[in-house]
């Protein structure tokens, strides 16, 4: 048995649009945010039967479209919440720069071994999304399930699934807002 686990980023929020850290800031989806859940939700393939969501506003919003098309009740998982970003959260690169400069230049926020004061570590995170997802395989084998969650735990659940190196992690393309990926879990 397998789990067919399709990966959705929320919605765009206003954050998105002035490429800051989002991270746990608990932003509504914008105008475009809301056309991307109500495309996404449209783009769904037949099947689904399992609708779990990151408790965050923006991941709950770009949800909503998806529960009604398919009759689900969504189900929250904080295991899948973004990445706290610390003392980068709300800031463009830009600022974080000019704030914490050493920081920046090493670019803290995206090692696996270093991160902005407050943070979560890379580790850390994927530690959190990998137990979410042993709790969706247990949980739902033999099923079709839409995770609807965070750029950053798409990348973790991409290192996971796919088997991405640690160079890779960083590197992979990221999802866009209101697109999904296909995975086959064994």
């Amino acid at each position: 048995m397998s789990i067919t686990l399709l990966l959705a980023r929320h919605g765009e929020t206003d954050l998105n649009t002035e490429d800051r850290w989002q991270g746990r800031i608990d932003a509504p989806l914008n105008a475009t945010g809301h056309a991307q859940a109500g495309a996404l939700a449209a783009s769904l393939p037949a099947g689904i039967e399992v609708l779990v969501v990151s408790p965050l506003l923006r991941a709950r919003q770009t949800a909503e479209p998806a529960a009604q098309r398919l009759g689900l009740t969504p189900r929250l998982d904080a295991d899948f919440r973004e990445r706290d970003f610390g003392v980068f959260e709300g800031l463009t690169e830009a600022e974080a720069a000019q704030r914490y400069p050493e920081l920046a230049a090493r670019n803290a926020a995206y090692r696996w071994d270093e991160e902005p004061p407050g943070a979560e570590s890379t580790r850390a995170v994927v530690d959190r999304v990998a137990r979410g997802l042993q709790r969706l395989r247990e949980e739902h084998e033999g099923r079709t399930v839409l995770l609807v969650s965070h750029g950053f735990v798409v990348r973790c659940l991409r290192y996971l699934i796919d088997g991405l190196s640690e160079d890779a992690f960083f590197a992979a393309t990221r999802i866009p807002n209101g697109h999904f990926l296909t995975r086959q879990l064994p």
